[in-house]
């Protein structure tokens, strides 16, 4: 575990030499002379980001015993893969970058050791198998495009059938609910949180070479299947997170559908391409970049709290009843990082959400409009609000009357989660100002 920190330490302390003095674009088109890799925005967020997890869930790897070192080596592998992706478009890049962060992954999930651990990892082998096959494919096409949009159509589709698979985004999400809902925690908590990331700053990056090369029909499809799956995983996550009566499975249902407010910050950002719009472009990313952070951290320490919580099998929310009381500390920060994931002022989450709503209602964007009214914007919100039910009935839950006791041994990950949302979320207008 030290040294595994060790590393992730002096890994950020190359990224911020390599980032002074912080002033990056947000999206940079040409890669500096460092390996070819991109240095901006994007992946410096994605990034530290990941690292800054990393460094929170290592500590509790040791609730694993024997195989902690194992699962530091994993997460470290994890943590490499998402850097990978977030900066380069190389195709050799890509190809083991994705490799990476699946081989952890269920690595990761599968050193637990447990039954349900153990399934849920052959379940993710077989999802990222087929899904690093659609990437393959998808990149081999979009290389060997050229001139020729239809065959660059084409591969960007598949892309998205891969990025589907990977994050979890509906139809592609069957395997999402059983291995976040009943695995082990502790790997749960790195993988819910990080590992998509690196595939979602890549959609990014792929979405900005190939909207202006298409002709605007095209784009506007593509456009149009990224709402698709934008609201299928809003509904999916939200209406799943509502019939829940297990916390974890509830979380891992709420994992689908913050994949799709995330989604629709990728539809906007192609949009803005599509229709010459950077002001719609720049809140977008914006938006998905504090989104990144936001997510990731509330994930992180949610999945800590529910290992801290568990003391069988599974955590329901009659088992969580009493938690308030007899323990404060953890139970308060489970709270903020419900309230973040709502989207509640002051915090981080509500920016991210913020920031992505208000680019889906620019006006020159038609498509997001019927009858003069945001129907994406409102669709959003929407889901933002039945959220809330769910995530009300785990506070209630946590503060009533109860005999719930958990071993809050490794507290960290959901403090120090819960401390940096209302932090970041504080500080952020000031930083935008700079």
């Amino acid at each position: 575990m030290v040294l595994g920190e060790i590393a992730l330490a002096l890994v950020a302390g190359v990224w911020a030499y390599s980032i002074y003095p912080f002033h990056l674009q947000l999206l940079e088109s040409t890669r500096v002379q460092f390996g070819g890799f991109y240095i901006d925005g994007l992946s410096a967020t994605v990034s530290l980001t990941a690292i800054l997890v990393g460094m929170l869930v290592l500590p509790a790897s040791n609730r694993l015993k024997e195989s902690s070192w194992q699962f530091d080596f994993a997460l470290l592998l994890g943590v490499a893969g998402t850097i990978a992706l977030s900066s380069s478009t190389n195709a050799f890049v890509i190809v083991a970058g994705w490799g990476l962060v699946a081989v952890s992954s269920y690595s990761m999930v599968s050193l637990a050791g447990d039954r349900g651990s153990l399934i849920g990892s052959i379940k993710y082998a077989f999802m990222s198998a087929l899904s690093f096959q659609f990437l393959v494919v998808s990149i081999f096409l979009i290389i060997s495009s050229t001139s020729d949009f239809k065959i660059l159509s084409l591969g960007m589709i598949l892309f998205l059938v891969a990025l589907g698979f990977k994050g979890g985004i509906p139809p592609f999400h069957m395997w999402l609910p059983d291995v976040y809902g009943y695995s082990d925690p502790v790997p749960v908590s790195m993988l819910s949180s990080t590992m998509k990331l690196g595939a979602l700053a890549l959609a990014i990056r792929l979405l900005d070479l190939s909207a202006l090369a298409l002709p605007i029909a095209y784009g506007k499809i593509l456009v149009i299947l990224l709402v698709i799956l934008s609201i299928g995983a809003m509904l999916v996550g939200n209406l799943g997170g509502l019939t829940q009566s297990e916390v974890q499975r509830m979380m891992a249902y709420s994992s689908i559908a913050h994949v799709g407010y995330m989604t629709m910050a990728l539809a906007v950002f192609t949009a803005s391409l599509v229709y010459g719009v950077p002001q719609a472009e720049y809140y977008a990313l914006v938006g998905l970049l504090i989104y990144f952070t936001s997510y990731a951290l509330s994930k992180a320490g949610a999945f800590a709290f529910i290992k801290g919580a568990m003391s069988g099998s599974r955590l329901t929310l009659q088992s969580v009843e009493g938690l308030g009381s007899a323990s404060p500390l953890p139970s308060g920060s489970l709270l903020v990082i419900l309230l973040n994931l709502i989207g509640v002022p002051p915090l981080l989450g509500f920016w991210g959400k913020l920031f992505i709503f208000a680019s889906a209602a620019n006006q020159s964007i038609t498509l997001f409009f019927i009858w003069g009214f945001p129907w994406f914007t409102l669709v959003a919100i929407a889901n933002s609000a039945l959220s809330v039910f769910y995530y009300i009935r785990v506070m209630r839950s946590v503060y009533s009357p109860g005999k719930g006791t958990g071993n809050f041994r490794y507290l960290s990950p959901a403090i120090l989660s819960s401390l940096g949302l209302i932090i970041l979320g504080v500080l952020l207008p000031l930083l935008l100002s700079i």
